[in-house]
């Protein structure tokens, strides 16, 4: 028998409306799919459910529980069980999908999972998306770079932790502040610290119903509610070079 085909399938920022003809595509072709479920949010899973031609009635619907404890070998277990239940159906000829918020290229559990299954010699395939920061620039009118300016991405939880967060604010370009879960509000003291607070504009939720953005020292009077939001936090400096 034929194995079946892994899909890492990006679902955008959030909005049905993000996502691609060719994600579409594959989830109709797909008869398991698997998507992230935590306390907070199904996020992925809700993108697909809205006016895109997709018969759930025909899908086997599969969540994905990841701890995101901090703990490497628990979390080395935790994607090791996923893998290993994706396979299960693609040894019986079964083609499956794994949904990825943002882009899967991006700090998306679809893709680490996908490395352990092509160690294990089934096909992959990875299929692209809008990726939140991108959505969060469109969503406040920002152009991130121009010409030869340069973009960085920062984890911001790891960089707060590592004591590597304020070196890499203040370098020239622009810097897109991403997985800022736990130290949203310590990283907003740094902007105010360093004087960047003026050039900072934070997205949350960017492109569903929920989106908020604050610009400047807006940033300095968010409520406690706007931080329990952090999870789907971008922030966005822009420092120009002198």
């Amino acid at each position: 028998m034929k194995k079946g085909k892994f899909y890492a399938v990006s679902t955008g920022a959030g909005s049905t409306e993000l996502l691609t003809l060719k994600a579409i595509r594959i989830l109709k072709g797909c008869e398991i799919i698997f998507y992230p479920e935590s306390e907070r949010n199904t996020i992925a899973l809700d993108s697909i459910f809205h006016d895109t031609g997709i018969d759930f009635h025909q899908k086997t619907l599969v969540p994905c529980h990841f701890s995101m404890s901090g703990n490497p070998e628990k979390t080395i277990l935790e994607y090791e069980h996923i893998a290993s239940k994706c396979e299960e159906y693609m040894n019986i000829g079964k083609d499956v999908a794994m949904l990825s918020i943002g882009d899967v290229t991006l700090y998306s559990t679809a893709a680490r999972t996908a490395s352990l299954i092509k160690k294990h010699g089934f096909d992959i395939e990875f299929s692209a998306g809008v990726n939140s920061f991108s959505q969060a620039a469109c969503s406040a009118s920002l152009s991130l770079c121009e010409t030869d300016e340069k973009l960085t991405v920062i984890p911001g939880d790891s960089y707060y932790t590592n004591g590597k967060i304020k070196a890499a604010l203040t370098d020239e370009g622009t810097k897109i502040l991403m997985k800022m879960g736990r130290h949203l509000k310590e990283i907003i003291s740094i902007l105010d610290e360093t004087g960047l607070i003026q050039n900072a504009t934070l997205v949350q939720k960017a492109s569903l119903p929920e989106e908020k953005i604050f610009c400047g020292e807006e940033l300095l009077h968010l409520s406690e509610k706007d931080f329990e939001s952090a999870y789907l936090s971008i922030i966005i400096v822009i420092n120009k070079a002198d």
